[in-house]
């Protein structure tokens, strides 16, 4: 079990392509209502998008499509979930609308400025996750926004309470825990949704900004 909880941050071979195939089936519905979150939240328009671990790229088809005129890139360090999103956005790739970047949070700097981050469930893999949030605020322009989605503790699978943990992921018990990662990292106007009903928690999207020029 430690094994494939390990695959869940670096989907790789056979495995790897079930989970990301898991990864479609279970986070989809997660994936499209965050975005339209997203949607309605931001003031403007983002022209400039960046996912961080899109897996099988259902977060960036729907980002594509809820913002017709912006530019996206995804990155993950998982060539699998790389083919699996080009699969899945192969239209938005060949026009050059898309592009699928193979690396860590790092290499975004080299596309700032961006106008929205995105991640959604890979907040428990950052093992510093306030240096990981440092350099999305570089990466971003003024007033961009960064928009986390993710689970606590209590609503996650079994599996990931007991194994996450033994392999070094960090977990999240309170939405204030996560709201000060952001804020620590120069993040204002934090908001938070909430998917699901109090006993059935689909999961949490927590949305912060970046201070604006003067």
């Amino acid at each position: 079990m430690r094994f494939v909880a390990r695959q869940f941050s670096n989907p790789q071979g056979v495995l790897g392509w079930l989970v990301g195939r898991g990864m479609a089936r279970s986070n989809a519905n997660f994936s499209r209502w965050a975005v339209l979150q997203i949607e309605q939240h931001l003031k403007r328009p983002p022209q400039r998008i960046l996912e961080i671990g899109p897996g099988p790229g259902i977060g960036l088809e729907e980002l594509l499509r809820r913002f017709p005129e912006a530019q996206a890139w995804g990155v993950d360090h998982s060539g699998e979930m790389l083919r699996q999103s080009r699969r899945r956005n192969r239209r938005a790739v060949e026009a050059g609308r898309l592009t699928l970047v193979r690396g860590d949070v790092g290499a975004a700097r080299d596309l700032a400025p961006v106008d929205l981050v995105a991640a959604n469930h890979v907040l428990y893999f950052w093992r510093e996750p306030e240096h990981v949030l440092s350099m999305v605020q570089e990466c971003l322009g003024p007033g961009g926004s960064i928009a986390l989605g993710y689970q606590l503790r209590r609503n996650m699978p079994t599996m990931a309470q007991k194994q996450f943990p033994r392999e070094g992921f960090r977990l999240y018990d309170s939405e204030p825990e996560v709201a000060a990662l952001l804020e620590g990292a120069g993040f204002v106007g934090i908001t938070h949704y909430v998917e699901g009903s109090a006993d059935r928690v689909e999961g949490r999207l927590i949305l912060g900004e970046t201070a604006r020029a003067q």
